[in-house]
């Protein structure tokens, strides 16, 4: 495990340099602490897995540490009133849509009284990602239905969306946008970049499809753009779980000052390949 956490933190930072255009403290300086999630299991299968026990203590440290979990809708709300956010305020998000969010995220987080905001892949809704299950359409409407729970898109089918064609760029974020409203009964205010990925044409394909804000994982500056469209997040994997929860602590109270890793993918298979 630690040489693996070696060549990751070795990528990370190379990564960040190749992104990096001087402007990642600007778009960290006015957001609380943004936590990025994919799924919860038993039995984690892949380094971006967190394990039920890890993100319950995870939870409770959050709690005990006084920190204010706030909805997608109230963190908007700060955005639109120009307001500071709450001194230890942090948003919880989640990408993909797996099941676990609804068998252990959504219940742990609601006997904690705590807010967290679910980016779902539209397209995959009631399917199987190899042994990833995704929520069904009555999970999501049961997720949707609690207001402590918000709902936003992670696109169609997942793409690249650098890659697209305007055209299907666009398809990918509308369509998406369409269905989790028709499916949830909400509005969709934000995007979570598939894999993290934007630049400039996708910003503008964002803001043509509606959403208010949009969040990557990587910060790879602003794009000549205001913060709200490449909000950087904390990727939570296994590794931050390491050592009673020591790099999850530190990312988190630290976020606006933490070094480039913390916001690079830690996707590696243990047991097979798949994509994430």
């Amino acid at each position: 495990m630690k040489k693996i956490f070696i060549a990751l933190i070795m990528i990370m930072l190379l990564s960040g340099a190749a992104f990096a255009d001087g402007n990642d403290k600007e778009n960290r300086a006015y957001f609380p602490a943004v936590i990025m999630y994919h799924d919860i299991r038993t039995e984690p299968l892949n380094y971006f897995d967190v394990t039920v026990q890890d993100f319950c203590s995870q939870l409770d440290w959050l709690k005990a540490n006084d920190y204010e979990t706030l909805t997608l809708e109230e963190f908007v709300a700060y955005m639109r009133n120009g307001e500071e956010f709450p001194e230890k305020s942090v948003l919880i998000t989640f990408d993909d849509g797996y099941n676990g969010i609804y068998n252990y995220a959504f219940p742990e987080l609601s006997k904690r009284s705590m807010k967290a905001v679910f980016f779902i892949t539209a397209g995959v809704i009631d399917k199987v990602d190899g042994t990833y299950p995704h929520v069904t359409v009555k999970e999501l409407q049961e997720i949707a239905g609690n207001k402590n729970f918000s709902i936003g898109s992670h696109t169609m089918s997942h793409p690249n969306l650098v890659k697209l064609s305007s055209e299907d760029r666009i398809h990918e974020l509308a369509e998406s946008k369409r269905i989790l409203k028709e499916i949830t009964g909400r509005e969709i205010l934000a995007i979570a970049y598939p894999e993290g990925n934007y630049d400039k044409n996708v910003i503008d394909s964002v803001k043509e499809a509606g959403y208010e804000i949009a969040f990557a994982v990587q910060d790879r500056g602003l794009c000549g753009e205001k913060a709200r469209y490449t909000i950087p997040r904390i990727y939570v994997g296994m590794v931050l779980a390491e050592n009673d929860n020591k790099l999850f602590k530190e990312y988190v109270m630290n976020y606006k000052a933490m070094p480039a890793e913390a916001f690079t993918e830690r996707w590696q298979p243990m047991k097979q390949e798949r994509n994430e």
